[in-house]
């Protein structure tokens, strides 16, 4: 398990780890968008970023692990991973959702090391890409969803890079 924090409003890299605000992307995304019109951009976390924690070896050493949440009926998360390099900036990516309490606009820093949240943990043979505790986020929006929200994905279809089996699960 890698904890992390979500701090520092405004003031993250465009290819640093973060949540909101507008993703760096490979290119050839632009042109055919792997999220749906119903899901935001709400974090993606570079891989070298993790280089001495992830000492399981369980994602690439380079690329991004991308998720896009869905809140019309209560919150599901779906991950990416994407070993290319991105290299655009996509502004577009969430427009269509000035509803949404809340600046989702608005880049936040994850720093790793130390926080409520996490990424990599162990449920059994399944691996938690994400563990995020939504009232410690500093996000204001997501506090009012309350609790915990998990992203699991079995240790074989990580192994094989395949997250299309994940599933979101909001634990008791």
């Amino acid at each position: 398990m890698i904890a992390f924090d979500v701090c520092d409003k405004g003031e993250a890299e465009y290819e640093g780890s973060r949540m909101f605000g507008d993703p760096v992307v490979p290119e050839r995304w632009a042109d055919k968008e792997p999220w749906t019109e119903d899901e935001i951009f709400m974090c993606q976390i570079n891989l070298e970023d993790l280089d001495g924690y992830d000492t399981d070896g369980l994602l690439p050493p380079k690329g991004y692990l991308y998720f896009f949440a869905d809140m019309t009926d209560g919150i599901s998360i779906r991950p990416i991973l994407s070993e290319d390099e991105p290299d655009t900036i996509y502004e577009d990516c969430n427009l269509g959702f000035d509803e949404v309490e809340g600046d989702i606009f608005t880049d936040w820093v994850i720093r790793f090391g130390k926080g409520r949240s996490s990424i990599l943990g162990r449920d059994g043979n399944d691996i938690i890409l994400l563990d995020l505790d939504l009232r410690t986020t500093n996000v204001d929006f997501l506090k009012d969803i309350g609790g915990r929200v998990r992203v699991k994905v079995s240790a074989d279809s990580l192994r094989r890079k395949d997250l299309s089996g994940a599933v979101t699960v909001i634990p008791e």
